[in-house]
């Protein structure tokens, strides 16, 4: 099948025909953008054009390119695959393009313009030398050949071929053109050998909703570990609230949470597994001068505290333990949701913290900080994972699974 050649139409599914320019860079343009809106917007078309032109690549390579989710299109593992390619394609456009000898005035974007039949009618014009044999050679007439070589000069103002009693005598950016199409040819051709290498491995999406604070090296861990045994594996890391969250689960956009579990107040048709257990901390710089008198509960409620959100099991705990000491919590606050941002906020000022860190973490705390010795109880919280207890996991997912339990036994052997 020629470059471009768009065919007859074939069943969704049934990969064979290559895909043309537009479809390239519609392709390109929705993963760039993680948007069908935007990109359409980037290519000035309508929306429902850009989506057939998706759909039309996804029939002829016979794979799914985008899913949909709450932060836009996201490409598959074959989007990603794909996704390269068509970028390859366009970087090649605009090479060609900067080779081009166009006239003063703005450079034409050519690929906004160039279309796979002005590329297919160049090459076959250079290699037969008359513009008959060029149309017998792509299967169509001499007119529709001569159109779309004219429409190419009409667009971009090029001069491409000069006629002499030889024939048709190719001139510089006509061979630059043939070049280009030689170029897209051959990736385009690469293609089924990059998404048959997916076959026979662990493909797909692992999207991981990351609650405040607790778990989080962990998780970056088993992203490691899952890039180098699965790299075909798509990962995603959504940090959030736990609302926010669960809702993004119930509408499978994320597909595990990990965190503080909730136990018995776990919301309805969902799933909990515990992993280990981490225990809630107030954290300090080392000079703060309660690490030498936090037993005092009024000099605890009269500093300025970094806690997480209202509604997380941090929050709670925080507001309790002040409740139990007959003191109202601390009101001027600092919310945060990730341990770098709280600890280098404490590094940076007279706060102290409460957070969630497991025995390992507490010896891991950076130089500046320290545990600061207070009256609370020794609350333990339990770090877990949670899932659509309907949603059987794909290869992917239990993968992920089993990697985030392996590094728990590894870095929390206590657990």
């Amino acid at each position: 099948m020629r470059f471009g050649d768009s065919g007859r139409s074939r069943e969704p599914g049934m990969a064979g025909s290559e895909l043309d320019l537009r479809e390239v860079r519609a392709v390109a343009e929705v993963a760039r953008a993680r948007s069908f809106k935007a990109a359409a917007e980037a290519m000035h078309a309508s929306q429902p054009t850009l989506s057939r032109l998706v759909a039309s690549a996804e029939a002829k390579l016979g794979v799914t390119l985008f899913a949909r989710g709450w932060e836009g299109a996201d490409t598959t593992q074959e989007g990603d695959v794909v996704a390269r390619s068509c970028g390859a394609i366009l970087a090649a456009v605009d090479a060609a393009e900067q080779a081009l000898p166009f006239g003063g005035g703005p450079r034409p974007r050519l690929r906004a313009g160039l279309t796979s039949d002005h590329l297919r009618a160049i090459d076959a014009l250079i290699r037969e030398g008359s513009v008959t044999l060029a149309a017998r050679r792509l299967g169509r007439s001499q007119p529709e050949v001569s159109r779309t070589l004219s429409d190419f000069s009409r667009r971009f103002g090029l001069v491409l071929f000069q006629r002499a009693p030889s024939g048709m005598v190719a001139l510089e950016p006509a061979r630059t053109l043939a070049r280009l199409h030689g170029t897209i040819t051959f990736l385009l051709a690469q293609l089924p050998q990059h998404l048959a290498r997916l076959e026979g491995q662990v493909v797909g999406r692992v999207a991981v909703g990351m609650l405040p604070f607790s778990g989080q090296d962990l998780i970056m861990k088993a992203f490691a570990e899952m890039t180098n045994r699965h790299p075909n594996v798509r990962l995603a890391l959504l940090p959030g609230s736990y609302n926010s969250l669960v809702e993004a689960l119930r509408r499978r956009e994320i597909d595990r949470i990990v965190g503080i579990l909730r136990q018995e107040a776990c919301p309805t048709g969902l799933l909990e597994t515990r992993l280990y257990d981490e225990r809630f901390a107030v954290v300090a710089r080392r000079d703060h001068p309660l690490q030498t008198r936090a037993a005092d509960p009024r000099a605890l409620a009269a500093t300025n505290w970094i806690v997480a959100p209202h509604g997380t099991p941090i929050r709670s705990h925080f507001e309790r333990v002040f409740l139990d000491l007959n003191l109202t919590p601390p009101t001027q606050t600092c919310e945060l949701l990730t341990f770098g941002s709280a600890e280098q906020m404490l590094v940076d000022s007279h706060s102290v913290a409460m957070l969630t860190y497991s025995d390992r973490r507490l010896r891991l705390l950076r130089p500046e900080l320290g545990e600061v010795p207070v009256p609370f109880p020794r609350r333990r919280a339990p770090i877990g994972v949670t899932r659509l207890a309907s949603a059987e996991p794909d290869a992917a997912t239990a993968a992920f699974d089993g990697i985030l339990a392996e590094i728990v036994v590894r870095f929390e052997p206590g657990a």
